[in-house]
């Protein structure tokens, strides 16, 4: 039975694909880490720089509660909220309490109000509709 099957394949003629030389050349496919260590590094330290501002956006009093949601909302659109998960949580949690106090009311636009609905909802917060 096996060499039934392997005759067969054997038989079937196989198209030849002849495709234009890649655009790119060998570029990616030498590529070496070592080469580039210094820029990698150079990277790593541009990337701390700037979480580091956008924790202290997150954790800064001057910043109204409005601009503070749209600020998670982008963080978390992003796909970078795990770098400031606590910060967040501690963020919601103060501006979900602010508008317990005030009853859900304030004056605010049709798009503050399902961005605060939104957010608080995600993070687990029972907010009336």
């Amino acid at each position: 039975m096996a060499s039934l099957m392997s005759s067969n394949q054997e038989a079937i003629p196989r198209p030849l694909a002849h495709f234009p030389p890649d655009m790119w050349g060998d570029r990616f496919i030498n590529f070496n880490a070592q080469n580039y260590s210094e820029k990698l590094e150079g990277y790593a330290k541009e990337i701390s720089v700037l979480k580091e501002r956008v924790r202290a956006k997150l954790v800064d009093h001057s910043i109204t509660h409005t601009e503070k949601m749209k600020l998670i909302d982008a963080v978390e659109r992003l796909g970078v909220a795990y770098h400031y998960e606590k910060e967040i949580e501690e963020l919601v949690q103060q501006i979900f309490e602010a508008y317990t106090r005030n009853n859900f009311e304030g004056d605010t636009d049709l798009y503050t109000t399902a961005l605060q609905f939104r957010v608080c909802r995600q993070h687990g917060y029972k907010v009336p509709c």
